[in-house]
């Protein structure tokens, strides 16, 4: 990489960082693109070089989220024969990683943003990383006889990912007073074994 390339990236970072830490401590709707601009000593070309507006900011960490997933949890979920156990590990540890490294401040200006009507929801991109993810355990978990047979897969992702949806708005209601890591087993399990044959 070259030092232009390196100075841009570290530009990005320096953008998102701030106009995330803004809209924590704000709201998202409060922070305008000019104190994003201030916050980072930088310029509104620079801004938006980057980003077509604030709402990219969310598209980017939403796809390094995404990027998580596929790097980092899918060849350890991998391991496991049994794609119930592959769906089970890979929500404690999404769940973990939410927890532990995103925190409650950017999962409640996620939904916080995500609940925006005047646009549509980054959560309802269809060909997210983690949608395949999902996908993927629940097709071959039905061709493993494992997942039951009167619901689609994509039915049965559907499921997951409300449920998903479900414990995080909760967290975020909440202001984090439970843990993701401990909480989340009960909701899941009762959730996989439904979905069992």
């Amino acid at each position: 990489m070259n030092k232009r390339t390196t100075k841009a990236l570290l530009t990005k970072k320096k953008i998102s960082e701030a106009a995330l830490r803004l809209f924590n401590e704000k709201s998202f709707s409060e922070v305008t693109v000019d104190e994003i601009i201030k916050e980072t000593n930088t310029s509104k070309g620079a801004f938006y070089t980057h980003f077509k507006s604030k709402h990219d900011i969310f598209l980017e960490k939403f796809k390094e989220i995404d990027d998580y997933y596929v790097n980092e949890l899918v060849h350890l979920i991998a391991k496991e024969e049994k794609y119930a156990d592959r769906l089970e590990i890979f929500l404690r540890l999404q769940m973990t990683y939410i927890e532990k490294d995103l925190g409650w401040d950017v999962i409640r200006t996620i939904y916080e943003v995500e609940l925006n009507i005047e646009r549509d929801s980054f959560f309802l991109i269809p060909d997210r990383p983690l949608y395949s993810i999902l996908l993927d355990i629940f097709v071959n978990g039905q061709k493993n006889e494992e997942f039951r047979n009167d619901l689609s897969p994509e039915k049965m992702m559907d499921i997951c990912l409300r449920t998903m949806r479900g414990i995080l708005y909760d967290w975020a209601l909440r202001k984090a007073n439970f843990s993701l890591i401990e909480e989340h087993g009960d909701l899941f399990r009762v959730m996989i074994r439904g979905l069992m044959k």
